[in-house]
């Protein structure tokens, strides 16, 4: 045991620098890995927890209050599998927000509200004033102010002491931002309906303005279609709970969301109901989609470092063949030098591994208070899940695995002929055809000396092809990204520069787009129809427009042509197994069944994949809208969208309130997590250019290492032949160079043919299916080419250490 110890200490003395990169790579990948696997961990169990801590329900849903009642609610709770059904009344008030010192926020929501009473919802929890914990009491607003989810920080960009006005008819109503909470439910950014949480007392004072508004005439059951964007209404909230027996019995909440809607006649027309597996997994959304980019880039770091383990395992039994021979003839098993190998490779990468474990859970706490503007939950991190601590175990035993097979060839080593150096087994064989001279003597001394040796270069091209690969893919989704709507047609999405909605019957609306030429020519025009629909259990957006050009992402089939056609999302059509020309059954406001023929399937973010496109005059129809006047709002888009501003300064001055100009596009309130997108792919995508730079730094580095000591008497050769240090310098860098072009060409071919299938993967989870990355040929072979001369640089710093060979120390030898 003491030989052994002294043998592998030995053995990490001599290559420390090689295992010093190891550690290192080790290192890098263990922290990555461990952030990503905590923060999925972390926050996919905060979110449970947070929902059993507020006691919501497996199916929460939303109506108005005249449909959604306590008949309503006491028909659910009636049902064997349901234990609790609670009600609490809301109101759905359009808001703006301004900052503390009066000024108007750019961006405003246009979604769902829900405003709700301290007491009667649901038992939220505040986030502290730094945002980096959560109070354990949540005390009553006071009467001039409000709470509104973490998410508000992110979209439209509030803070403590902004404020938020509250808009029933012609009255208004300012209330300060007291504080942001954690909401599991209705938190996140992506879902329709954002909640604020006022004082008892002042949502009384609000609904009773809402009462007397009567801003629906009493059609209350028109709840979340685009006519109620900007009015105000009554409405209502439950939470309903399964049983402790359906639940152990494996009932699902997605279950109890079907339940409902075969057994409750007013499921079938709600405006919102949603199982809480589907809320998570709104929640989760950027989480999974970041954790899978992240998950990605340690695995291409770990495939490095086991590229380098492998190529350091081989050329150390090259070196030390005498060495391993003598062993033998002194009596040490094969076995034995085999376990020494795997001890030391094993060891380094244990340590690395636990290095990153330890980096990587002091970072995730610092990421999650950023996170929670995203999810709407706020997790913590004591210790590493075991999720993180499994992945990192895997890749220990792969490396020990691969150690352990590399080592195989020191059977072959025999002690007789190591005794004299190995000459039997050493041979140099050139299969150029050419002979050498000339101008370009160090280029063919390169090939010769590859095609001599093609196995040693092997781990090179890897680490070139997996680093160029991921260069190009993640360049490649910020050059489609990048660039005007670039982002909104990537993602199936339509942007509307201008909203413009006839308050007063009085007003032309010619009249209005005349005013609005003035500050630019108007491109295009178009009004849109919305509406929420219940089947299969939840409910599902339906949007409708009078210039279906807009839509892009038509994956299979093409646009709705008649009204009883439909543009199905792709993640709708394949759980409900439906295909172009098949037929989707839904039931209207007004109760009676609507057949639509799946006119073609749509890869957009459009209620991640679940929402259906119709013609405009079908989403009235749906809506119960059909007979009465056209829409009141239209959308614009202008040849000069700089000029949006100040056409709706124009619009506003010259008709004052007869137009209202507040944003009611359908995408209007995502504008700030698509600019969140494009600016995460682009920073990625020069970030992992340097990273991936000194990666190539320092992979050569390991490798021309060993490479230097295996061919150190080649070396004397050449410079007793008259070559230069220089010159052999160059001669190497050159060798590095075409191997790495070689790598980095295959692996910008990979992810130019394959990187939009790969990324269709991963943003089809919310819907967007077809995702075509940038592979322009300027761009791949820029990428394949700079990174290429990356390696050529860092090969020929790492050469100069062939100025220390001494030609007469070669000859002593």
């Amino acid at each position: 045991m003491a030989l052994m110890r002294t043998l592998i200490a030995a053995g990490l003395k001599r290559g420390r620098r090689s295992f010093f990169g190891i550690f290192l790579l080790m290192a890098l990948t263990g922290a990555v890995l461990t952030f990503t696997a905590s923060m999925y961990v972390d926050l996919n169990a905060r979110e449970e927890a947070a929902l059993a801590e507020i006691e919501a329900g497996d199916v929460y849903a939303v109506d108005a209050a005249a449909n959604l009642n306590r008949e309503v609610a006491a028909e659910i709770e009636a049902l064997p599998e349901v234990s609790e059904a609670r009600l609490n009344d809301a109101l759905g008030v359009p808001v703006k927000y301004y900052r503390g010192d009066g000024t108007a926020v750019d961006k405003n929501p246009t979604s769902g509200t829900a405003l709700v009473a301290w007491g009667d919802a649901l038992d939220f929890r505040l986030f502290s004033e730094d945002g980096m914990s959560l109070v354990d009491e949540m005390p009553e607003p006071g009467p001039d102010e409000v709470y509104v989810p973490m998410s508000m920080q992110a979209s439209p960009g509030v803070r403590e002491g902004d404020e938020l006005e509250v808009i029933v008819g012609d009255s208004t109503r300012r209330l300060a931002i007291a504080g942001f909470y954690e909401d599991p439910q209705m938190g996140t950014p992506f879902m329709e309906i954002k909640r604020y949480v006022v004082a008892a007392r002042t949502f009384d004072e609000v609904a009773a303005e809402v009462d007397a508004a009567a801003a629906f005439d009493g059609e209350t059951q028109k709840l979340f279609t685009s006519q109620a964007k900007l009015a105000a209404y009554r409405m209502a909230e439950i939470n309903v709970r399964l049983t402790d027996e359906a639940r152990a019995a494996g009932t699902t909440s997605s279950d109890l969301a079907r339940i409902i809607a075969e057994e409750i006649a007013w499921a079938n027309t709600a405006s919102g109901m949603f199982a809480s597996d589907t809320l998570v997994g709104y929640a989760m959304m950027v989480v999974v989609i970041g954790g899978a980019v992240m998950g990605v880039f340690a695995l291409l770091l770990f495939a490095i470092a086991l590229i380098i383990c492998t190529h350091t395992v081989s050329t150390s039994i090259e070196e030390g063949y005498a060495d391993y021979g003598t062993l033998k003839a002194l009596g040490l098993p094969n076995r034995a030098l085999r376990g020494m190998l795997v001890v030391e490779y094993a060891g380094v990468s244990l340590a690395g591994l636990a290095v990153g474990l330890a980096l990587g859970s002091a970072l995730v706490p610092l990421a999650l208070p950023f996170f929670a503007q995203l999810t709407g939950v706020l997790a913590s991190n004591v210790t590493p899940p075991a999720l993180a601590i499994g992945l990192l175990a895997v890749l220990l035993a792969l490396v020990a695995a691969v150690v352990a097979l590399k080592t195989g060839k020191l059977a072959r080593i025999s002690s007789l002929v190591a005794f004299r150096g190995g000459a039997a087994d050493v041979r140099f064989r050139s299969r150029g055809e050419r002979p050498l001279g000339g101008s370009h003597l160090s280029l063919q001394l390169a090939v010769r000396a590859i095609m001599s040796a093609k196995r040693r270069y092997v781990g090179l091209a890897g680490c070139a092809c997996v680093l160029c690969a991921f260069i190009v893919l993640v360049f490649g989704i910020g050059g489609t990204l990048r660039g005007e709507n670039a982002a909104q047609d990537a993602f199936g999405m339509w942007e509307s520069n201008l909203s413009i909605t006839l308050a007063s019957p009085d007003v032309d609306i010619a009249e209005v787009e005349r005013v609005i030429e003035e500050s630019s020519p108007i491109e295009k025009s178009w009004q849109e129809a919305f509406a929420m629909v219940s089947f299969g259990g939840e409910s599902h957006s339906f949007a409708g427009l009078s210039d279906l050009t807009l839509v892009q992402g038509v994956t299979e089939g093409r646009l709705p042509e008649h009204d009883n056609e439909a543009l199905v999302g792709t993640n709708l059509a394949k759980t409900m197994g439906l295909r172009v020309g098949d037929e989707l059954t839904v039931d209207g406001a007004d109760g009676k069944e609507r057949r639509f023929v799946v006119s073609g399937l749509l890869s957009a973010m459009f209620n991640a994949g679940y929402g259906t496109i119709l013609t405009y005059d079908g989403v009235r129809d749906l809506a119960g809208t059909a007979e009465e006047a056209a829409e009141p709002s239209r959308q614009y888009q202008l040849a000069d969208p700089g000029a949006a501003d100040e056409a709706r300064a124009a619009v506003e001055s010259r008709f004052g309130d007869a137009v209202d100009t507040r944003s009611t596009g359908m995408f209007a309130d995502t504008t700030s997590m698509i600019d969140l997108i494009q600016q995460l792919f682009t920073v990625m995508g020069y970030a992992m250019a340097g990273v991936a730079a000194v990666l190539a730094f320092l992979a050569v580095s390991l490798i021309i290492g060993r490479m230097f000591t295996a061919e150190r008497h080649d070396l004397g050769v050449y410079l007793a032949l008259g070559f230069t240090s220089r010159a052999l310098r160059l001669q190497l860098a050159l060798r590095f160079f075409l191997v790495a072009l070689v790598g980095c060409a295959l692996g910008a071919t990979a992810a130019a043919l394959g990187g939009s299938w790969l990324m269709g993967q991963l943003f089809g989870l919310f819907g967007v299916s077809r995702f075509a990355i940038d592979a322009n040929p300027l761009m791949v072979g820029g990428l394949t080419l700079g990174l290429a001369l990356v390696f050529l640089v860092a090969a020929y710093a790492s050469a100069r250490k062939v100025r220390r060979v001494d030609v007469r120390e070669l000859v002593a030898e």
